[in-house]
């Protein structure tokens, strides 16, 4: 799998606007593209707006970001380039079943990056001890975790919770078990919020 995390800084104040329009005319898009496997949006508790979208590959996300880019250009003024994008392929990852109740519910979307990381050989150990701990918090519903597919050292986390109490000791968690193992790497929530557009393929 794949994931694109797009941040638009600043942009926060414009997600009750920007959330029917895409709930309307961006998710049917997404659900219509190969290897589309998921998508989320929220206006962060950090004053941006946040996308993650999930692929069966970076392939796929790819060869949909054309006509993804043509919508949010006509129907989307001021979000059309993100500040900033994350890119990489999904090491190890766990999801719910359903991982929601259907459209109209929300989760609560945690992202957080991660700098100094060492080899994949060295590292899968530890996160996959992570990824089990943040499973038996209660309300889970989702975790991903990635490399920067430009920078090695680089990662990133996405979590889905019910609620921000569970995904905030669910963080707390998978930080006592990277300091135990890894204490170099430096772990920051760099986005967070409950999602004003989830779809799942």
């Amino acid at each position: 799998m794949h994931i694109m995390i797009s941040r638009y800084a600043g942009a926060a104040g414009m997600t009750a606007e920007a959330a029917p329009k895409a709930q309307r005319g961006l998710v049917p898009i997404l659900k219509g593209q190969p290897g589309f496997h998921g998508y989320a949006a929220f206006g962060s508790e950090q004053g941006d707006i946040v996308s993650v979208s999930i692929w069966e590959s970076g392939a796929a996300a790819a060869a949909a970001r054309p006509k993804i880019g043509e919508w949010i250009s006509s129907n989307l003024t001021g979000l059309d380039q993100p500040t900033e994008r994350f890119i990489g392929d999904v090491g190890p990852h766990a999801m719910a079943a359903p991982q929601s109740g259907g459209p109209a519910q929300s989760l609560y979307c945690m992202v957080r990056k991660a700098e100094n990381l060492p080899s994949t050989s060295i590292q899968q150990p530890v996160i996959e001890e992570m990824l089990a701990a943040t499973q038996r918090v209660p309300g889970f519903r989702g975790a991903y975790w990635l490399r920067s597919a430009e920078d090695q050292t680089r990662g990133a986390s996405v979590l889905f919770f019910d609620a921000r109490e569970h995904a905030n000791t669910a963080h707390e968690a998978a930080l006592a078990v990277m300091h135990k193992h890894q204490p170099d790497v430096a772990v920051r929530v760099a986005a967070s919020g409950t999602t004003a557009v989830l779809a799942m393929a």
